[in-house]
């Protein structure tokens, strides 16, 4: 195994680590009524187990992934919908049309996308 290919797993076993630690920070829920990411959801181990394997962290990360989006999809609409009820100021058109939760699962949803192409581009396999 070469330098750059250990720095780059490592890399991707950071961003899972930071998204996961995130996703417990907001108290994630793929849905109302889900159980909240912690000890009881079965990714959280694989995303934070320093014994982990990288195939279990990479399924974890395109599991996450999808329900991120599914969750911060709903945000954009409520984020959308507050806006055309206060109409903000935002004269360069570059102001997020989210709720605060729906620009942190964004920024989350980013984080599982970079881990997850650093572990497929090291040939990690599922």
């Amino acid at each position: 195994m070469t330098l750059d290919h250990e720095r780059n797993l490592e890399h991707a076993r950071d961003l899972t680590r930071i998204s996961a630690q995130w996703l417990s920070v907001i108290s994630f829920s793929a849905f109302p009524g889900a159980p909240v990411f912690s000890p009881s959801v079965c990714y959280y181990h694989a995303m934070l187990d320093p014994a982990a394997t990288d195939a279990d962290r990479l399924a974890a990360c395109r599991a996450m992934y999808k329900s991120v989006l599914r969750r911060a999809e709903i945000e954009d609409m409520e984020g959308q919908s507050r806006r055309l009820q206060h109409r903000p100021v935002d004269p360069y058109t570059m102001h997020w049309h989210t709720t605060p939760e729906g620009a942190a699962l964004r920024m989350i949803a980013h984080l599982l996308s970079c881990a997850t192409v650093g572990f497929e581009n090291e040939a990690v396999i599922v």
